[in-house]
């Protein structure tokens, strides 16, 4: 199991995804079992939580070695006997959600926005644009860069949660391209204002986070949206979805 510090815990919570405890240093990720119930007393359903730990450690080393992207430090993972996984990186202070940014006003005294440091449309206009184009210049074009010809990472191929919503097929097998085909890119599966971590007080990107389901895919799944709208549309886009997923098989 991870070296945490358990006697420094700060919170702990259990939803569907996961099981996650928080130290003044640290966060560990310990995938739930299927037939766990969460906080809220529901069963834990997500396909592949434990592949989704073991993905999201095999990114974090790939993002870190290869790219200046900047993710969690990663400083340990690993799958424990009952079949689970777990992941353990380092926590990251002064960060503030991109979707949450606008809560209140992030300028200091005497600089805010709005008089009572409340709710903040500009705040939110100035974060929001300063994520867009940090991730269209530099994220894209990085991951854009990492190129394979099968899909997945190390022999697991774990499709979007857009994807895996609808279609609740058990396995997706690694696809090899034949000869002289366009390359695969790799792709983050799952970016948008809940994984993008903002500084609390530049409202530039801090963190780049929840790799959860990267892998090597089309490049027409390279989709990311600062909009958290924009991004669940993609749920219900019956006929790209389709049109992305064949790509696949």
């Amino acid at each position: 199991m991870a070296v945490l510090g358990y006697q420094e815990k700060e919170g702990e919570s259990l939803t569907t995804f996961y099981n996650l405890i928080t130290t003044k240093s640290a966060q560990l990720k310990h995938s739930v079992k299927p037939w766990q119930k969460t906080t809220n007393g529901e069963l834990a359903s997500r396909p592949y939580n434990k592949e989704r730990i073991v993905n999201y450690a095999a990114a974090l080393q790939l993002i870190s070695k290869k790219t200046t992207i900047p993710v969690p430090r990663l400083i340990s993972f690993g799958e424990s006997n009952d079949g689970t996984a777990w992941i353990e990186t380092e926590r990251t202070h002064g960060g503030v959600w991109l979707d949450v940014v606008r809560d209140q006003c992030r300028m200091p005294a005497g600089k805010q926005h709005v008089e009572d440091g409340g709710e903040c449309d500009e705040c939110d206009r100035i974060a929001r644009a300063n994520a867009r184009r940090y991730i269209a210049e530099e994220v894209v074009p990085q991951l854009n860069s990492l190129t394979s010809d099968t899909t997945g990472l190390n022999g697991r191929v774990i499709p979007p949660l857009w994807v895996t919503f609808h279609d609740k097929t058990a396995y997706w097998p690694p696809k090899k391209l034949k000869s002289g085909q366009p390359e695969y890119v790799f792709c983050h599966g799952n970016l948008h204002g809940h994984s993008i971590l903002m500084h609390a007080e530049t409202l530039h990107v801090l963190k780049i986070v929840d790799w959860d389901e990267a892998g090597y895919f089309p490049p027409e799944f390279q989709v990311w949206s600062v909009e958290r709208a924009d991004y669940e549309a993609l749920y219900e886009n019956a006929e790209q979805r389709k049109r992305l997923t064949e790509l696949m098989l």
